[in-house]
């Protein structure tokens, strides 16, 4: 179903300039949305909300939320995970916008004290997106976070997403048997697309891969989706079926509570589980794990590994300007002095009178994301660390111990390998 587009007043003049505005083409799940009994919601919000969300596929915009600040919205537009202010709403307009995008997300726009996710379906110039849209209850209202999924570009597998080769062959492994790996990190930062990229990264043509959740219309190839529980049946139920129908790896719900994580764990014997989860970073997670579990022991006979990725520029391969490091900074920096060519954003010139900017990022020097990852494997050493309580600071100790790979080491491996640039890296760890 095509949601509408805008009509014109009839005394405006006709535009050849004009952007066609963006499609809604229902949720992401496939449920049918009644309008009609939604008719002065529709009314109030809809073009409003098309308005926005055509302004930000126009400029390229990977996200978009609305955030009500007293009598205000505060309208914030994402360009490459750049936040850049996209005006404000009034009162009114702002809950009719957050409202009606629930609604054609397939959510329920009467709910708005829990937070709740869906998926649209979109086109804008011809070209498909999938819109991700989540509401949080905030003090003033709520918050609406829109995140756009551009689906010509391909995120879909682990070197897809930037993750280096060593790491991808090691999550094989690991998810080879029964057992839990998650991935974690901050809201927006690229957790939700990491875990179905581990996910694609399990050879589905030798284990049976089933998933409990909304894809969130993503194709997901030789995955089978269990959508026939008994009424009733609880998640340590289900997985005891899925085990049961010879299931050898299960994607689950988010863990944000004792409720999902102690029936994961109790199941992680006979099953290969993978998640997601909220936290700052991989030691942090599995600290929050043993509290909700509340099993240490049980955590460190089952829990893998743990993911974190984070996600930096990509510098635009177009207008990227090279140029040659010197040994002792290679060094410093740890890498190797070998190393011939790094890359950086070229200078504006100082006489742009002539200047011709770059047909690609229009001279920002950046286009697109890619994502550094971290990675946490139990081995030995950390499985004592998590039996005797799961201490953070110990967990950190004994990775930088066992060098394992971290986010800030993967950072410059993407600099290396003319990614990005070490500015980018220096962005983004630079403290808030």
């Amino acid at each position: 179903m095509v949601f509408g587009f805008f009509k014109k007043k009839e005394a405006e003049p006709e535009d050849d300039d004009d952007i066609e505005p963006v499609s809604f083409l229902g949720p992401t799940n496939g449920q049918e949305v009644n309008l009609k009994a939604h008719a002065k919601l529709v009314e109030a919000g809809l073009v409003r909300a098309k308005d926005l969300v055509t302004d930000a596929l126009a400029q390229r915009a990977d996200g978009l939320k609305i955030e009500p600040k007293g009598q205000l919205n505060t309208v914030t537009i994402y360009i490459d995970g750049i936040p850049q202010s996209g005006g404000r709403l009034s009162k009114a307009e702002g809950l009719a916008v957050t409202q009606v995008m629930k609604l054609v997300a397939g959510l329920d726009p009467k709910q708005r004290t829990a937070p709740q996710s869906g998926g649209i379906k979109a086109e804008f110039e011809s070209k498909k997106y999938v819109l991700m849209v989540s509401s949080t209850p905030v003090p003033d209202g709520e918050r609406l976070m829109i995140r756009i999924n551009d689906q010509a570009i391909k995120l879909e597998n682990a070197t897809e997403l930037g993750m280096g080769e060593e790491m991808r062959l090691k999550l094989k492994s690991l998810t080879n048997s029964p057992g839990v790996v998650l991935v974690t990190g901050p809201p927006g930062s690229g957790v939700t697309t990491t875990m179905y990229g581990v996910l694609r990264n399990v050879d589905a043509y030798i284990h049976n891969v089933f998933t409990m959740i909304d894809s969130g219309g993503r194709t997901l190839f030789h995955v089978s989706t269990y959508d026939d529980p008994v009424q009733g049946e609880d998640l340590e139920g289900s997985l005891t079926r899925l085990a049961r129908r010879e299931a050898n790896c299960v994607l689950v719900e988010p863990i944000r509570s004792a409720e999902v994580a102690k029936p994961v764990f109790a199941k992680a014997d006979s099953l290969m589980i993978i998640s997601e989860m909220t936290a700052k970073d991989t030691a942090s997670a599995v600290q929050a794990l043993v509290q909700q579990v509340g099993d240490p022991a049980l955590v460190a006979e089952h829990l893998r590994a743990i993911v974190q990725p984070k996600l930096l520029r990509r510098l635009c391969q177009a207008c990227r300007l090279a140029y040659r490091p010197k040994p002792d900074f290679l060094k410093k920096l740890g890498l190797p002095e070998t190393l011939k060519t790094l890359y950086r954003v070229p200078p504006i010139p100082e006489d742009a009178k002539d200047h011709e900017p770059c047909p690609k990022c229009s001279d920002v020097g950046y286009l697109g994301r890619v994502a550094m990852f971290e990675m946490l494997e139990v081995t030995p050493a950390i499985k004592e660390i998590i039996a005797a309580g799961a201490d953070p600071a110990a967990l950190r100790a004994q990775m930088k111990k066992e060098k394992a790979t971290t986010l800030q080491a993967d950072g410059l491996r993407l600099v290396a390998e003319g990614v990005t640039a070490l500015e980018e890296l220096q962005r983004v760890f630079k403290p808030a």
